[in-house]
């Protein structure tokens, strides 16, 4: 986004950079506020497709609120749904449930809303979004410093140490022998 503000001088880069980010958080802002549904689009394909997934796979109560989850040959995990917790760890990753977790919640017959992370919602993204930087004026307008001593930049200085000078070049008849065979 910002590499063609990254040639540019000091105070032009920053005031493009700045730019784009306004225009940003403003287009983010009416994306998230034309969704429909509570949760964020990406989200909610995710979900679906776990939801799909979990169709395959088969809960077991195992005591208390902890459930084992097979699906298929030899994939078997552990669900709590009180600590949001599933062995596959897809869960914990991502902070939407996993198709284990999905199972679980549907033997259940609870709520799906119950389980998934406030920062997937579309109020948490327009939250987000609601701030937004201000325009600023052009360099023409704003007020000078006659006070100011002018900020030029550091001298240069001799690095310590022999100079390194380059060798490549200096010697025109110079022959370099690859593998027996002579290359100029």
């Amino acid at each position: 986004m910002i590499l063609k503000a990254r040639s540019k001088p000091t105070l032009t880069m920053m005031e493009t950079i700045r730019t784009k980010i306004m225009l940003l958080i403003v287009k983010k802002k009416e994306e998230a506020g034309k969704w429909k549904g509570m949760l964020c689009p990406k989200i909610k394909k995710k979900l679906d497709v776990n939801i799909k997934d979990s169709l395959r796979c088969v809960p077991s109560h195992a005591g208390r609120d902890k459930y084992q989850v097979e699906c298929g040959l030899s994939s078997q995990h552990m669900v709590d749904l009180v600590e949001n917790y599933c062995s596959y760890r897809n869960w914990d990753l991502t902070g939407i449930p996993c198709m284990h977790a999905l199972a679980v919640i549907h033997l259940k017959n609870e709520f799906l809303e119950t389980y998934k992370q406030t920062w997937y919602t579309k109020q948490t993204q327009l939250q987000i979004y609601s701030n937004f930087i201000s325009p600023v004026r052009g360099p023409k307008q704003w007020a000078s410093l006659s006070n100011m001593l002018p900020i030029l930049p550091p001298t240069l200085r001799r690095p310590p140490g022999r100079p390194i000078k380059d060798q490549r070049g200096k010697w025109p008849g110079h022959r370099l022998v690859l593998l027996g065979r002579v290359v100029h």
